[in-house]
């Protein structure tokens, strides 16, 4: 059997891309009460000879009965399947470098009700959510082995190529669907989504909720919230269409046609992003407008994510600054724009040195599990990598930094960078040395 990467070292890895054209196609029910039977089948072609295929199961990591495999197909053919841990399987494949192939795995899961849920509730139920988050099984990335990382309770557990998806769904009755993508109700119940370039796939269900729309730029942006929340889900759509005409202006086009912000119950975390899909947390409409500065920071930050993470991917476990700090510091535009700059320089400030008191041996840099128990994950990662892009910022000029960015974007739309990869196109292009900046930010 091919190593099966569950810890990959500190240095920076090497990733190039996985299966040429990936694709899903994907029929999936859930049921009133949570229950989710489907059926995926993957295809692309094999970047290395493949003794058997990777897949992931994101929500077992609370719980095997949250999502599991029960049988798996290639190209028809009953084939024999083993799951590693909860949140791996590998399906035997037999598949040669540059080879077509398609693997189908049946699959069920629970979908819990929030109030016992775990984690963030990104896969969790309400009387009025059905949140899917990863609720199928995710072919792991490959580069030279398989990225199969441990899920950690803190941080971003997903790393994933970009690919074609075509889901049927079906859905309680009485209730909408909200995807990443395109989601078409073809029968009362029966919905299909198409989506290109999505790095992972999320599904809302939603009922007794409201939706504003708006353009910016071509892009159509809908908020979606409960009654009780119109002022904020109207804020909510204001910061989001606001941000992605900032991004677009310093970064280039915003990479979908769409964008759905989701008011959803959510514990732990503000906002969650997806591509083409924003979660934030209910509990943030309930004050507003008392949080002036940390509303806005939650739409602004997730927007840059359609960027960093869902255009341009990266390993978020081994490497969460390389999307998170990016996602962070690009978020301060929005405030740059609105005169509000120093209040979240001071933000970031503050973040960093809690962080670097709550956690003494983690850097900017460090993986996921340098963190243990998320202690000064935020601070560090988001706040002071945010600060260190500032930094470059300053001493290259805005022509080279945003340029830099830019450029970074092209050669990485759609593929896993690294950090190496970020560093090198920022220094190629700085009319200005920077190694003393990486030194002082970056060393461990």
């Amino acid at each position: 059997m091919r190593r099966l990467t569950l810890f990959v070292p500190f240095w920076i890895i090497a990733v190039t891309a996985v299966a040429a054209n990936l694709r899903y196609a994907m029929e999936i029910s859930v049921d009133a009460n949570g229950e989710v039977l489907g059926q995926a089948m993957v295809s692309g072609l094999a970047p290395g000879d493949w003794p058997e295929a990777v897949f992931r199961l994101y929500p077992a990591a609370l719980g095997a009965d949250r999502l599991h495999v029960t049988d798996a197909w290639v190209e028809g053919a009953s084939v024999t399947w083993e799951s590693v841990e909860p949140t791996t399987v590998t399906v035997a494949l037999a598949a040669t470098a540059g080879q077509a192939f398609s693997v189908t795995l049946a699959f069920r899961g629970e979908v819990p009700e929030f109030v016992r849920a775990g984690g963030y509730g990104s896969y969790a139920r309400s009387a009025h959510t059905v949140v899917l988050s990863q609720a199928y099984p995710i072919l792991a990335p490959w580069d030279g082995s398989w990225i199969a990382h441990p899920v950690l309770p803190w941080g971003d557990a997903i790393v994933a190529e970009v690919a074609e998806y075509e889901v049927d769904l079906t859905a309680p009755e009485g209730w909408a669907v909200v995807a990443g993508g395109t989601e078409v109700e073809v029968a009362p119940g029966q919905y299909r989504i198409v989506g290109e370039n999505l790095r992972e796939l999320a599904i809302v269900l939603l009922r007794g909720y409201e939706v504003q729309t708006t353009s910016v730029g071509g892009v159509e942006v809908r908020s979606f919230y409960r009654a009780e929340h119109e002022r904020a889900g109207r804020a909510a759509l204001d910061v989001t269409a606001k941000a992605i005409a900032v991004f677009v202006n310093h970064l280039g086009p915003h990479p979908f046609s769409g964008l759905d912000v989701v008011a959803v119950p959510l514990r732990g975390v503000a906002g969650i992003e997806y591509p083409g899909l924003i979660l934030a947390g209910e509990t943030y409409y309930d004050r507003y407008p008392l949080d002036s500065l940390f509303f806005p920071m939650i739409f602004a930050h997730e927007v840059a994510h359609q960027w960093w993470y869902a255009e341009v991917g990266n390993d978020q476990v081994a490497e969460p600054w390389v999307d998170e700090a990016l996602a962070t510091y690009t978020s301060g535009l929005y405030f740059e724009s609105q005169g509000r700059f120093p209040e979240i320089l001071y933000y970031w400030e503050s973040g960093y040195a809690g962080g670097r008191l709550r956690n003494k041996t983690a850097g900017i840099t460090s993986p996921l599990w340098a963190f243990p128990g998320g202690e000064g994950y935020g601070g560090i990662v988001y706040s002071g990598g945010a600060l260190f892009f500032h930094s470059l910022r300053e001493r290259m000029g805005d022509e080279a930094f945003f340029g830099a960015l830019r450029l970074y974007r092209d050669e990485f739309q759609w593929r896993l960078a690294t950090g190496a990869d970020l560093l090198r196109i920022l220094s190629e292009e700085s009319p200005v040395p920077l190694d003393d900046l990486l030194e002082a930010w970056l060393r461990p």
